[in-house]
């Protein structure tokens, strides 16, 4: 077993209300704010070893939001009022939130500050602080810094006072959770600004939120930036004032649920506010010479799109117009699609982006797009196949523009040689497969494609066939011009494909491709479950 002293909160007038935890008893506190007590307090009956509940006598646990013990939502924090306890009794360091049931043996290790090794793994990593002021109004919240997984056990159990409850997660009926999608996980540089974002358009709001424990005052407001991001909510609060090197230490959450008591109410990710990184400053892209300026970054204008590339910094994009209401959180030099716009048409976007640390650029982008024009892309790739190699291997294109594309002159390129397609026409929202000339339609091992599928049988696939490897791919035209890529990833399993998780998802972007079922000249189908 490995030994730890026991920890006691620092004396800062802030610490004495807030400790922030993620494995807690790993580190001792250099100070302690009271003396060490002969015997904590104990609010539950003595279990007996491992299968007695040790929660038997324990103080009540209040859920925020509310629910049962037995269905608690996810998203939560858990308080604990203790009347009557002092300060002097109450050790946040020694309040954890653990992934299974505990026994009599755990709840002292708790109390001793003295955890095994198998014990802390299974801490969650959370936020712990007192609230109220003794005597009589002392309570303890225990906020989860992630989504408790949903019918899983957990335990909320401290050595001083000694107490323990447990919760069960419920599998059904929580609500939604909103991911926080800015600042970033590993780069944010504000402690007053979050965004998260889902899939469907949320209410008008305008509350006051407070960041805990004891943080920034601010406002929980739909949208990302103004009134761009309907599907968005985010917080906007005062600067924090800290004392010099307390700010690396502070550590924040928001409220668990936004639109409380409506039919829109959601959950919101409760990673917590924290500053991971220096303020990053955004300098504008470098633009080619098919490429105009947008915003910091750079745009290709096409017919019904516009392909951008975002500077090399990271950014969240809020941009509307034209019936867009788009955010996207974007890594470095990350390519982004704006889509469907209106072919021959003067078009206006009022756009804003943010840093990492908060601060907000707003500007309008004017621009004329172009003629309909075919759009064909690479978009599932079967180098793996059930069946025998290469004969069943094969790449399927889609013609995602308005008109049809004449594929003369097209070339499919692996990493050791290209392969050219005959003179063929793939009309728009089409699907086409690119086969060897011994492909059998039906081999009764690999999904098959529709009957009236397209196939596009060619003398030889690939090099020496597609590798199994996970090799990049290229579609190019006539005039060497790349119209089309793969990503280079790990192997699939045999009879797994990669595909795109969407059509205009853009080549270059992380996540643009998934490993999934074989869908050959059909609609690709992301989130299976994959043995």
């Amino acid at each position: 077993m490995t030994q730890h002293p026991p920890i006691r909160p620092a004396c800062t007038s802030r610490a004495l209300r807030a400790l922030p935890l993620a494995l807690a008893p790993l580190v001792a506190s250099p100070l302690s704010c009271a003396p060490e007590l002969a015997a904590p307090p104990r609010f539950h009956e003595e279990a007996e070893p491992e299968t007695a509940d040790p929660a038997a006598a324990a103080p009540e646990l209040q859920i925020e939001p509310e629910a049962p013990l037995h269905a608690a939502p996810p998203v939560l924090r858990l308080r604990v009022p203790l009347p009557g306890a002092s300060l002097e009794g109450v050790d946040p360091a020694r309040a954890l939130l653990l992934r299974g049931k505990i026994g009599a043996a755990h709840l002292r290790q708790i109390e001793q500050g003295e955890l095994s090794k198998a014990l802390l793994e299974r801490v969650v990593p959370s936020i712990v602080w007192l609230n109220g002021t003794p005597p009589g109004d002392l309570s303890l919240t225990v906020a989860p810094l992630a989504p408790l997984a949903p019918g899983e056990t957990y335990v909320v159990a401290s050595g001083s006072p000694v107490f323990s409850h447990t919760i069960e997660i419920a599998t059904e009926g929580s609500l939604p959770v909103l991911p926080r999608l800015w600042p970033p996980p590993g780069v944010g540089a504000s402690l007053g600004l979050g965004v998260w974002c889902g899939d469907t358009p949320l209410p008008e709001t305008v509350a006051a939120v407070t960041l805990e424990p004891s943080g920034t005052a601010g406002e929980l407001r739909r949208g990302a930036v103004d009134d761009i991001g309907a599907r968005c909510v985010r917080f906007e609060g005062a600067p924090l004032p800290t004392a010099p090197g307390e700010a690396d230490e502070l550590r924040f959450v928001g409220p668990p649920v936004a639109f409380p008591g409506e039919p829109a109410a959601v959950s919101l990710d409760p990673r917590p506010f924290v500053l991971e990184s220096e303020p990053l400053p955004t300098v504008a892209a470098a633009c080619a010479l098919d490429e105009v300026p947008l915003g910091p970054g750079c745009a290709r204008i096409a017919d019904d799109r516009i392909l951008v590339r975002s500077p090399d910094v990271p950014l969240l994009w809020a941009i509307a117009g034209e019936g867009l209401d788009e955010v996207l959180a974007l890594a470095p030099g990350e390519p982004f699609v704006l889509a469907p716009l209106p072919p021959l048409t003067a078009v206006e976007l009022a756009m804003a982006t943010v840093d990492n640390a908060g601060r907000v650029e707003r500007r309008t982008f004017s621009t004329m797009t172009l003629a309909p024009m075919p759009h064909v892309i690479i978009n599932e790739v079967l180098a793996n196949p059930v069946g025998p190699e290469p004969g069943q291997e094969w790449v399927e294109l889609y013609n995602d523009g308005g008109v049809p594309a004449d594929l003369t002159g097209y070339v499919l390129a692996d990493v050791g040689g290209e392969t050219e397609l005959p003179s063929i026409s793939l009309e728009p929202g089409a699907y086409a497969l690119v086969v060897n000339e011994g492909f059998v339609s039906d081999d009764e091992l690999d999904p098959p494609a529709p009957p009236d599928t397209l196939l596009i049988r060619v003398p030889r696939l690939g090099s020496h066939g597609l590798s199994n490897s996970g090799e990049p791919l290229k579609l190019m035209d006539g005039g060497g011009a790349v119209l089309s890529r793969s990503p280079a990833t790990p192997g699939p399993k045999a009879g797994m494909s990669l595909a795109r998780v969407g059509p205009r998802a853009p080549d270059g972007s992380v996540g643009s491709f998934m490993t999934s079922w074989p869908t050959p000249g059909r609609v690709n189908i992301m989130n299976q479950e994959i043995p």
